[in-house]
Formats: structure tokens, C-alpha cells, sequence
């Protein structure tokens, strides 16, 4: 999918809008955990931090993005119909199948974007929870930022941190809830961990 991305997100929005239209809305809503509007026969959901309005003929959202390839995520996010039974924990990008073609972009636009920004993303912490529907994981408390963050209704994305010392550079790491998988492909939750990560660092 995404190769055709990068040449027209705009189109590729169209194409996939029309293949989401020809679902019943209220079963994608209740597999996706979106908001299902019968009045409107619409969907509503949450896509880190801000509310998307799907319709049968588009996708707008309610807040100041106006980003075409972030309306692609959220549409191919409601085209997956995910899991019913998806489980609990915590998954590296590197575990996710056929993850090897993308591994050196996600190295390099997550990860290390992330570990060049440790001291800020630490320091803002409060901010972007708030911001970006996210909640702290005790589960993680020896690191210094330990945050996930309900990047759709059931896909989260969890950012652990630590700041480092004289011997030891900062370090990131970026995991996916176990059952992220069931809902995008590889290549989607890629492209879902760079926006997240673009909106940490701006």
C-alpha cells in the first residue's frame, strides 16, 4: 500500500474510503473501537490525541492536523477489523512479521530521533500525556520516561527512555501493544510510530 503512498496520499485516502464505504459502519465500530454516529453513518475515533470524523466519503479531523498521509493511517486502520481475542503485552518492532526491509528506517526515524530528543520528551513529560492520550507504565519505573500512548482505540505505542550518564548514552525504545498486528500491517505501524514520533520531538 504504502509505495503507492508516497507518489499521491490524497488518492490512495479516495481509494481507500470507498473500499471502508462499502462496510456496515456499526460492525467496523464494534470491531475497531471506533464511535459509531447512526445519524450520520459515520465513524469517530481517536488518533494520538486528536478526533477523526470518517464518513462514506471522507475523512477530516476535528483538530488543527490536516495531514493526508496521517488520514491514510487512520482509514487503513478501520479497513483491518483487527482481532476480537489480540491478548496483552508488549512487542519490538523486530518481532513484528516481515519487519527486516524496514528495519534501518525505523532505527533511524524512531529510534534514533528519539534518543537525539531523550532530555526534551523527559522534561515535557506531563505535557504529552495530556496531549497525546498517553499514561505512565510502573511496569517500566527503572527507566526515566516509561509512557503509552492510544494511538488508536486498540493499537497502542509504549516510548521507554532513559537519559544516561557519564558511561552510559541515552537510550529509546519504541513497542507496540501485542495485539497492534491483528489491526495494521508491518508497514503501517512503521509509518504509525514516525508520526508518533514527530509529534514527541515538535
Amino acid at each position: 500500500m504504502w509505495a503507492m503512498v508516497m507518489d499521491n496520499y490524497d488518492l490512495v485516502l479516495n481509494q481507500l474510503i470507498e473500499r471502508l464505504a462499502r462496510f456496515n459502519y456499526a460492525i467496523v465500530a464494534s470491531r475497531t473501537g471506533a464511535e459509531f454516529d447512526l445519524d450520520n453513518d459515520a465513524l469517530k475515533l481517536r488518533f494520538l490525541g486528536e478526533d477523526y470524523i470518517v464518513t462514506k466519503k471522507d475523512c477530516k479531523c476535528l483538530g488543527s492536523n490536516d495531514s493526508s498521509k496521517d488520514h491514510v493511517l487512520v482509514v487503513d486502520y478501520l479497513l483491518s477489523f483487527g482481532g476480537l481475542d489480540s491478548g496483552d503485552g508488549w512487542i519490538d518492532f523486530r518481532d513484528l512479521p516481515n519487519s527486516l526491509p524496514y528495519d534501518g528506517a525505523f532505527r533511524a526515524n524512531v529510534e534514533s530521533v528519539l534518543e537525539r530528543n531523550v532530555s526534551n520528551i523527559i522534561a515535557r513529560k506531563n505535557e504529552l500525556i495530556k496531549k497525546l492520550d498517553g499514561y505512565r507504565v510502573p511496569l517500566f519505573s527503572c527507566s526515566d520516561f516509561a509512557v503509552a500512548f492510544q494511538v488508536f482505540p486498540r493499537v497502542e505505542c509504549l516510548v521507554i527512555l532513559c537519559e544516561g550518564d557519564d558511561e552510559i548514552g541515552p537510550g529509546a525504545k519504541l513497542l507496540f501493544s501485542s495485539k497492534a498486528p491483528q489491526f495494521l500491517s508491518t508497514e503501517s505501524l512503521a509509518a504509525i510510530a514516525e508520526a508518533l514520533t514527530r509529534r514527541l520531538v515538535e
